[in-house]
C-alpha cells in the first residue's frame, strides 16, 4: 500500500500537469513583479498629475499664498525672510521620486556576484551604458521617476513657478531632463554673458519653447496666453509605466511639441516670406521681456567690402532710445550674411535684413542680449514709437537664470 501511494505521488510530481505548473510559476512570478512595479510607478505619476493640475490654476502675480496652498497638493514650505529691497519671501517645493529604490537597485547590481555574472554592457539609443540586469529591470517596469516643482511667494503673491521632469533612466550627473518649465517676468543674467535670444524667442517672447526631441525647455511670462501655459502643464506620464518607456518628447508632451513646431513655422515665414522680417511687434516684445536691453539710433557713415567678404559698416551714434549704458564703438561692424535656421540651429539661412551701404541710412541697434537675427534693423518712426511705448520687464531676483 505504501509503495503504491509513493508511486502515485511520484507520478503526480513528474507528470505533465506538474511540469506545466512548474514552468508556469516563474512566468506568474514575473507577471506579478512587473504588474507591481508598474502599479507603484502609476501611483507616483498620479501624484505628479495632481501637482501639475494645481499649478495649472496658479497665476503668477495674482494667486495669493493662501490660494496656492489650497490649490497645489504636497507642498512643503522652507524658510522666511524679510528684505526691504525684495519684500517678504517664502519658498515652497514638492518632490516626487523613487530615487532611493533606484539607488538600492544600482548598489545591488554593483555587488561582486552581479558584476561577475554580468560583466558586459549594452548601449541604449543615447549611448548610455546599460548593464544587462539593469536593462532587464527597466523592461520589467523598474523606471526612474524624478519630478520637482518650486514656487516663490513674494509679499503674499506667487512670483515664480518652476517644475521639471527627469528621464526614466538614471545615469550620471546631471541627470537628463525631459521637460523643464519656468515662469519669468523677464529674461536676464546677472553675469558676464548676455542672455541668448533666438529668432523663435523673438516670434513668441512671452512663451518660449526650445530644445529637441529628447528634451524641452519652456519659459513663460505672466502675459503669456493661458491656453499655452496650460499646454506646458499637461503631460502624458503613461510612458513611465507602460511597456515602451519614455522616448521622444512629442509622445511625452505632445501639446508642447506642437507649440514648438508652430512657433518655428511662424518664425520661418516671417524671416523668409515677409517684406519686413523685423516688425514692430518683435521689437516691442524685446523691450517687454529683456531688462538688459539697450536700443540706439545710429547713422551709417561708411561701408567697405573686401573681395568676396561680407561688407563691414561704420556708424555714428545719434541718440540712445532705450537704456543708459554707453555702447560702441560703432565702427567696423561686420554684416552677417547667414543666420541660424529657426527650425534647426545647425542649418543656416540667408540674413533677411539687407546691409546698409549708403551713408546717411539710419538704423536701430539692439544690444544687451545675444540676438540670432534683427540685431540691427532699418529705422522707422513706428519702430522707435513701438520701442518707447513698450513697458520694460521688471528685474526680479527669482528670475535670475
Amino acid at each position: 500500500m505504501g509503495f503504491t501511494r509513493g508511486t502515485r505521488l511520484l507520478r503526480m510530481l513528474t507528470g505533465r500537469r506538474a511540469l506545466r505548473l512548474l514552468l508556469a510559476l516563474p512566468l506568474l512570478a514575473v507577471l506579478l513583479l512587473t504588474a507591481g512595479l508598474r502599479v507603484h510607478t502609476f501611483l507616483l505619476t498620479r501624484r505628479i498629475h495632481a501637482v501639475l493640475s494645481g499649478l495649472e490654476r496658479v497665476r503668477v502675480d495674482r494667486t495669493s499664498e493662501q490660494e496656492l496652498v489650497r490649490t497645489v497638493p504636497y507642498l512643503t514650505r522652507y524658510g522666511f525672510n524679510q528684505d526691504a529691497s525684495s519684500g517678504a519671501r517664502r519658498f515652497y517645493d514638492v518632490r516626487v521620486t523613487n530615487e532611493d529604490e533606484i539607488l538600492w537597485l544600482s548598489r545591488l547590481l554593483n555587488t561582486p556576484p552581479f558584476r561577475f555574472l554580468w560583466p558586459w554592457r549594452a548601449q541604449d539609443g543615447s549611448g548610455e551604458p546599460w548593464t544587462v540586469p539593469l536593462r532587464g529591470a527597466y523592461w520589467l517596469g523598474f523606471r526612474y521617476v524624478e519630478f520637482g516643482a518650486s514656487v516663490w511667494v513674494v509679499d503674499g503673491r506667487v512670483s515664480s513657478v518652476h517644475y521639471g521632469v527627469g528621464r526614466d533612466m538614471l545615469f550620471g550627473w546631471p541627470h537628463g531632463t525631459l521637460v523643464s518649465v519656468r515662469s519669468a517676468h523677464g529674461f536676464w543674467r546677472n553675469r558676464a554673458f548676455p542672455v541668448p535670444v533666438s529668432s523663435a524667442d523673438d516670434e513668441s517672447p512671452e512663451y518660449r519653447v526650445s530644445g529637441d526631441a529628447k528634451g524641452l525647455l519652456v519659459a513663460y511670462t505672466p502675459d503669456a496666453p493661458r491656453d499655452l501655459v496650460s499646454h506646458a502643464l499637461q503631460l502624458d506620464l503613461s510612458c513611465f509605466w507602460n511597456l515602451r518607456g519614455c522616448g521622444l518628447v512629442r509622445d511625452f508632451a505632445p501639446l508642447l511639441w506642437r507649440d514648438k513646431q508652430a512657433i518655428e513655422a511662424r518664425t520661418a515665414a516671417r524671416l523668409q516670406g515677409q517684406a519686413n522680417p523685423c516688425p514692430d511687434s518683435v521689437l516691442a516684445g524685446r523691450v517687454r521681456t529683456l531688462p538688459d536691453l539697450n536700443v540706439d539710433l545710429l547713422e551709417v557713415i561708411g561701408s567697405r567690402r573686401k573681395a568676396a567678404d561680407a561688407p563691414t559698416m561704420d556708424f555714428r551714434l545719434l541718440k540712445e532710445v532705450l537704456g543708459d549704458r554707453a555702447q560702441g564703438p560703432w565702427t567696423d561692424i561686420a554684416y552677417e550674411r547667414f543666420i541660424p535656421s529657426p527650425a534647426n540651429g545647425t542649418e543656416r539661412i540667408p540674413n533677411p535684413v539687407a546691409p546698409f551701404p549708403k551713408p546717411g541710412d539710419r538704423v536701430l541697434a539692439f544690444t544687451g542680449a545675444r540676438f540670432e537675427s534683427c540685431g540691427i534693423v532699418p529705422y522707422t518712426p513706428s519702430a522707435e514709437a513701438a520701442v518707447r511705448a513698450a513697458v520694460p520687464a521688471p528685474r526680479r531676483i527669482e528670475d535670475d537664470n
